[in-house]
């Protein structure tokens, strides 16, 4: 069976196999049959059979860049944990689509940064994940990444507002198009009805970053027949936060 994405784990020694292990399993656990994963010497054999060898990453990772942006359905994450002043940190970079992401997760005092990196890393490439992992992957799951990646944000939306029910992945692109397209209100208001729907899904999360800085907000649904009393300090209306700081080019969650 074919897969919307092979994920390849890598890490930088022997130390951080368990790690490895963790993060293989977590994303075998969310992308189920349309993903494949794999890590440690299988992984090092796939990438070697793209040409590329593992200190390439480490040397020149920019080739890892071109990799992905030529082969459209391929993730490639490199694992480094170390010990630094007592705290533990793990740092992540994950190559996709012609581009390089990189975070860090630190824990002190016997902390484990492990769960911050794998949440990190679904950041990342959480939108290209399968939201029914169970079944198999159809053409219309690999064309929303596609017309994504071209830009096609007025297609996009038309595909996406034509569904009657959508499901968390089909609302994250939704709200990705209209802001893309500039229309921040109906960004929000898809994004208001998403937060409604799937209130816990890392999707969820992940659109609420695509929201533009504004000053429109969208409140949340009033529950019951209470009269709508406008915002409160209840934390569940939808504020805008602060602008995001200027693009450095380093591609650095932070």
């Amino acid at each position: 069976m074919s897969h919307l994405l092979l994920i390849l784990v890598l890490f930088s020694d022997p130390s951080g196999e368990a790690s490895a292990q963790i993060v293989t399993d977590e994303l075998t656990r969310i992308g189920g049959k349309q993903v494949e994963v794999v890590m440690g010497a299988e992984a090092i054999k796939r990438l070697e059979a793209h040409g590329m060898k593992l200190q390439d990453l480490v040397v020149s990772p920019t080739v890892a860049n071109h990799l992905t942006a030529s082969e459209k359905n391929l993730v490639i994450i490199r694992l480094d944990r170390r010990s630094s002043g007592g705290d533990e940190i793990m740092e992540s970079k994950v190559w996709s689509n012609g581009r390089v992401d990189s975070h860090v997760s630190i824990a002190g005092k016997g902390g484990d940064p492990l769960s911050g990196s794998i949440s990190g890393i679904i950041q990342v490439i959480g939108p290209r994940l399968p939201t029914s992992p169970d079944i198999a992957p159809s053409p219309e799951d690999a064309e929303l990444a596609t017309l994504a990646e071209t830009k096609e944000w007025k297609l996009l939306a038309e595909r996406l507002e034509a569904k009657s029910e959508k499901d968390p992945r089909q609302l994250y692109y939704l709200v990705m198009a209209r802001a893309r397209l500039g229309q921040s209100d109906a960004a929000r208001e898809v994004f208001a009805a998403m937060r409604t729907a799937h209130p816990g899904h890392f999707l969820t999360r992940a659109a609420e970053t695509l929201i533009p800085a504004g000053t429109t907000r969208v409140a949340p649904p009033a529950s019951g027949d209470a009269p709508n009393k406008g915002t409160d300090d209840s934390g569940n209306t939808l504020r805008d936060g602060p602008a995001a700081p200027a693009d450095d080019g380093s591609n650095v969650l932070r």
